[in-house]
């Protein structure tokens, strides 16, 4: 698993969820953002963690390797959650709106868990969804169904 690229492409994607939602807020002039912000950069990033990993290997990540991959992807996220949030809302104000608790107050440390589990869970499924879509592509190309 390629952790780099993991990072990569969860910062490309929440940049871009972020100018596209504060885009729509100057055009429909209201105040669109959610908590999907927060997931849908790791789904992205574990679908396409998935598709490498079975080009390269030929087959779904499994147990202890998909864990690993879900474990250490999930740390990677909330750090660059977290730095997102109280780093970059200078850079882009829907940034600064996931930043809704002070750092290290006990709210803080619950949304970060609760942010954490939310990773968890999208890194695993996606992983998954990503390795298995790769492979019945692969499959479909090979002619062998």
């Amino acid at each position: 698993m390629n952790y780099l690229r993991y990072g990569i492409v969860f910062l490309v994607t929440a940049v871009g969820v972020a100018l596209a939602v504060a885009g729509l807020n100057a055009q429909v002039d209201t105040q669109l953002g959610s908590s999907a912000q927060l997931m849908v950069p790791a789904m992205i990033a574990a679908v396409i963690e998935g598709q490498q990993f079975v080009r390269k290997a030929g087959h779904k990540p499994a147990g202890r390797l998909a864990w690993r991959f879900t474990w250490t992807a999930s740390v990677i996220a909330v750090a660059l959650n977290v730095a997102l949030a109280y780093g970059a809302a200078g850079l882009a104000p829907e940034f600064g709106k996931l930043a809704i608790a002070p750092a290290l107050s006990k709210q803080f440390l619950i949304l970060l868990g609760l942010y954490a589990g939310g990773y968890v869970i999208c890194n695993r499924l996606f992983l998954g969804i990503g390795a298995g879509n790769q492979l019945t592509l692969m499959r479909g190309r090979d002619g062998s169904e």
